[in-house]
């Protein structure tokens, strides 16, 4: 049998040819990534006092933390913001304490623990309205170094998105992410305090947080550290220990006498029954992700996802098993869209999903949530969440598009109680 091919379809497969030919010989490629700038500061722009300013709209919100019927959210690396939230219906927006650098924070007996740069202060918010700095514990964190000729430390990557036309040899693709020129370039930008409210009048932070506290400490992870500080003068926090965990670690959530810490390749448990010590336990591994815990009963939660910096594919819901501390390991594997912060009020859990919004399950049944999702809330952005102690049934979420909070009476039906929206 003769097949027939028609003059256009052999033009065309002619010139397809000819572009192919060409591209052979020079290829090039429009990408656009997310570029990491180094920033530099020198010790005196680090080292600057807060300022207390009138209230501010969000623009880049960060951690989330609640004490005492106020929220403070954090504005990435210039500060928080301050929220009288007596009533959620309606939270009045009083203050913005200016803190450079700022990122993570805890609060016990009216004292906000907050970072900037290498530096922890201590600021009485006895009148969270008009808080007042009372002590500084200097260069107790890392800078990421210090550069000779600039006399300036390297203190964060900013993330700059880039469009150009580059050579498509130059490029290669990992993870999510694009390798360029032998550079590294990230997707997402992870900045990445557990439920730890207790006699000493602690507050409650989200799953995200690198900051909580335990047993009159305070307890701060970085990428390669867990640093314990005692607070046995509340003004004057002083660094007593320093533990060295390795690389990528993110997240630190305290359940009964342990410390349960994420990272970007697994799981650790240490125990902190000496406050000072705290004491290696187990760990759990698991494929690079982006890697928060939160803890209830026998079982941890742990949610992964992808992203460059988290430099793993996985999207996913880890239960892990932690009848044996010693020997925790992974029970169930629940797929999930990308999931971020979550939080566990009795037996209903509310799972960030990042863009693709937030979820509700019922965990009566651990085993079983897959098939108990209560609710699915998909027009927000959501990134972490506080099941919030003493305001019953209100539930507070943060997200890349605001600050919400919701009636969760009824966990198969949300109601929006409220919503500062970010400008």
């Amino acid at each position: 049998m003769t097949t027939r091919i028609g003059l256009p379809f052999l033009l065309l497969a002619l010139i397809t040819l000819s572009f192919q030919s060409c591209l052979k010989d020079s290829c090039q490629e429009v990408v656009t990534y997310y570029n990491q700038v180094p920033v530099y500061k020198s010790l005196a722009e680090m080292r600057q006092d807060i300022s207390v300013e009138p209230a501010r709209d969000l623009k880049n919100p960060g951690k989330l933390y609640f004490y005492n019927n106020y929220v403070f959210i954090n504005e990435v690396r210039e500060g928080i913001h301050v929220i009288d939230n007596t009533d959620p219906k309606n939270p009045q927006e009083v203050a913005f304490i200016n803190i450079p650098g700022n990122v993570d924070m805890a609060v016990q007996g009216n004292i906000l623990y907050a970072d900037n740069y290498i530096d922890l202060l201590a600021i009485d918010i006895t009148d969270p309205a008009s808080p007042v700095q009372a002590g500084r514990a200097e260069q107790v964190f890392n800078a990421l170094w210090y550069d000779d000729n600039q006399q300036k430390y390297c203190v964060y990557y900013d993330v700059v998105e880039t469009t150009e036309t580059v050579d498509c040899g130059s490029i290669t693709r990992n993870g999510g992410g694009i390798f360029f020129n032998g550079g590294f370039l990230g997707m997402e930008n992870i900045d990445v305090a557990a439920p730890s409210a207790d006699a000493s009048g602690s507050g409650v932070g989200g799953s995200m947080a690198r900051f909580t506290l335990s047993n009159g400490h305070l307890y701060t992870v970085d990428d390669t550290n867990l640093r314990v500080f005692s607070l046995a003068a509340p003004l004057q926090p002083s660094l007593v220990n320093t533990v060295g965990m390795g690389w990528g670690i993110e997240t630190i959530f305290p359940y009964e006498h342990y410390l349960f810490v994420g990272s970007t390749n697994g799981m650790y448990i240490y125990d902190n029954t000496n406050a000072t010590a705290p004491g290696y336990v187990a760990q759990l591994a698991h494929a690079n992700a982006c890697d928060p815990v939160f803890v209830s009963g026998d079982y941890a939660y742990v949610t992964l996802r992808d992203g460059t910096f988290c430099e793993g594919f996985d999207n996913q819901l880890d239960l892990v098993n932690i009848t044996n501390i010693y020997s925790p390991y992974v029970e169930k594997t629940f797929p999930m869209d990308h999931p971020h912060g979550l939080s566990i009020d009795n037996n209903t859990l509310f799972l960030c999903e990042g863009e693709n919004g937030l979820k509700v399950f019922d965990v009566a049944d651990p085993l079983k949530l897959d098939k108990n999702q209560l609710d699915y809330i998909k027009n927000i952005d959501a990134y972490d969440v506080i099941s919030v102690p003493g305001q019953d049934h209100v539930l507070l979420l943060i997200g890349k598009d605001g600050f919400y909070q919701y009636d969760v009476t009824d966990p198969k039906n949300l109601k929006l109680l409220s919503k500062i929206e970010v400008k």
